[in-house]
């Protein structure tokens, strides 16, 4: 059984001004949004096979409620300088559209979700030096994403870098087919697109422990 990825956040300061630098690289942004009752909010860029989110908490009492608080997202973005500020979400596999999640979950429904929907939270979410691992059973890749002037179109990999990395959880290790996890100093996310074929590199560090490469 596989997924495949979704969506990607990372933890950003309040108005995630360190998403300008993907504006400035040409890289169009798409819609924002806000998550009524769990405090957070965001902005969006979207390609052929998923989103990128620069996530931020704007109301503290919210993310840190009773609903909210097990998903752990208020502690994660108050240490995203120190532990991982990093969520990936799941989806099927579009060949096999009734696939699961590859890790255990428990549901999380906030109130922003429509009546009898849930997102199947992996595990390992109060362990922040790892991802907040998620997944959506009714997701897809995003519909007539832009083109982008600095030519990326295509998620093809992705390498996550963190400290104690020989000690993952189970979730974590279940997600590895399609993450590749290495040990490093620091927290830090490399997205890769097409591949690298324009042999160009975004790196938003020390701005936000990103970079992308094209």
């Amino acid at each position: 059984m596989q997924n495949e990825i979704d969506h990607i956040f990372i933890m950003a300061d309040v108005g995630a001004p360190e998403a300008n630098k993907l504006v400035d690289a040409g890289i169009v942004e798409g819609t924002s949004r806000s998550h009524p009752g769990q405090g957070t909010a965001n902005r969006r860029f979207f390609f052929a096979n998923i989103m990128l989110e620069f996530l931020w908490v704007h109301d503290a009492i919210e993310t840190g409620s009773d609903l909210i608080r097990p998903t752990h997202l208020l502690e994660r973005w108050q240490q995203r300088g120190t532990q991982s500020p990093y969520g990936i979400c799941f989806r099927p596999v579009v060949a096999v559209p009734n696939t699961g999640p590859v890790f255990d979950t428990w549901d999380y429904k906030p109130p922003y979700l429509p009546a009898g929907m849930a997102i199947q939270v992996a595990h390992n979410a109060d362990v922040l030096r790892e991802p907040f691992l998620f997944f959506l059973s009714w997701a897809h890749a995003p519909e007539n994403p832009p083109q982008h002037p600095a030519g990326l179109h295509t998620l093809t990999s992705v390498t996550l870098h963190m400290p104690d990395a020989e000690h993952l959880s189970p979730p974590l290790q279940a997600a590895m087919p399609v993450i590749q996890v290495v040990s490093a100093d620091a927290h830090h996310i490399a997205l890769t697109f097409d591949d690298g074929s324009r042999g160009q590199t975004l790196d938003l560090r020390p701005f936000a422990s990103l970079s992308i490469v094209y």
